[in-house]
């Protein structure tokens, strides 16, 4: 059984191990295997592998799949037999996920044709365009292993997909097959991605929030804020999982944030002091805004906690989704509140409206 074969039934049956942790990287292999399918496996949720396609060229409509370099191989089919040009190819690519960075090493795959098949072979990369050939081979019936090494920047650290591209010419007859088999990748990415960043204002203070998607060695992260994207303030840090391939959920509210435009940006210590830091994001704070949240939403059906901003005076209802008001006590408290039903709510949706100064904010509140 091939490796990728035994790495998709893994995969599958969730028995594949974490990737290895080298440095401050987590190496990965992936490829195609054919094995009846033109999906890729990956074994580094951080890398995601395209499907192979095909352009001005088509699989065999018979038996697509046959007895290939290492199990089952795809047989590609209808080259042009007048010339040789770049609009008949196979594709397939690679991408890192979330803000990870991807570097390539190596990029081996098997080829051969049938005796009428196409007898050159070129390969190009989206890294300049598909301008320039890495790699040329003569093709010959019986089957090769080609082997590309990657060592210049644009296969380092990158943050967006890289697509390969493999065309072929000078068949003898356009049935000629070029047939293809164990295309596999090797390389690594960075351990720790932020999947998402997101800062959002409250009247007074704003509520920031992120998401990891795998994090190595990862000791905390500093939140840090800017006025004009030039000098950073620390406002505090936040205690990081450590080392985890699961989805983590952090927050952190900034009580003081400044009127107008405000900056924040993460940094991530790692254990041994190593720092990352991710692209700032902004956030606008209008200090006259009319402000009102509900917290926890979910509410519980006897009381609903307010809090609220530059809505001292404000008038407050609970209404039902079609608009009918529902009886209840407002107890205040300086920039909070207490909504009182006269009878304790039933689960469901309800909308809070808020007035004050000719103004009007409604939000949905639901009771568990």
């Amino acid at each position: 059984m091939n490796t990728l074969y035994r790495l998709m039934i893994l995969l599958l049956l969730g028995l594949a191990t974490i990737p290895k942790v080298a440095g401050q990287t987590v190496a990965f292999s992936g490829g195609w295997s054919f094995e009846g399918t033109d999906a890729g496996v990956s074994s580094n949720s951080l890398i995601a592998l395209s499907d192979v396609s095909y352009t001005g060229v088509n699989k065999l409509a018979v038996n697509p799949y046959t007895a290939g370099y290492t199990s089952l191989g795809v047989n590609v089919q209808n080259w042009s037999a007048s010339s040789c040009n770049n609009t008949e190819y196979v594709q397939f690519g690679v991408q890192p996920v979330g803000t990870a960075k991807l570097t390539l090493t190596t990029l081996t795959f098997a080829f051969a044709r049938s005796p009428t098949g196409p007898q050159n072979l070129t390969v190009r990369s989206s890294v300049d365009g598909f301008s320039a050939a890495i790699y040329t081979a003569a093709v010959a019936e019986y089957y090769q292993v080609a082997t590309l090494t990657f060592n210049s920047p644009e296969f380092t650290s990158q943050t967006t997909p890289i697509t390969f591209r493999i065309y072929a010419c000078n068949p003898s007859a356009g049935g000629g097959t070029l047939k293809l088999d164990e295309i596999l990748f090797n390389g690594s990415s960075l351990p720790v991605t932020l999947i998402s960043f997101i800062a959002k204002p409250e009247g007074d203070r704003v509520q920031l929030a992120w998401a990891t998607s795998v994090e190595h060695d990862a000791d905390r992260f500093v939140i840090e804020r800017s006025a004009d994207l030039g000098e950073y303030l620390s406002l505090g840090e936040v205690a990081a999982k450590g080392t985890t391939t699961t989805r983590q959920h952090y927050g952190f509210t900034d009580y003081h944030p400044l009127p107008g435009e405000n900056y924040y940006r993460l940094r991530q210590i790692d254990h041994d002091g190593t720092s990352h830091t991710f692209r700032p994001v902004s956030v606008v704070v209008q200090t006259d805004a009319l402000v009102a949240v509900v917290y926890p939403n979910p509410a519980d059906p006897a009381r609903i906690h307010l809090r609220l901003w530059n809505a001292s005076d404000a008038s407050v209802r609970l209404l039902t989704l079609t608009g009918q008001f529902i009886p209840c006590r407002l107890d205040r408290r300086l920039s909070e509140a207490d909504l009182i039903p006269q009878h304790p709510l039933s689960t469901g949706i309800y909308w809070l409206e808020i007035q004050a100064d000719g103004r009007k904010r409604v939000s949905r509140v639901l009771i568990r």
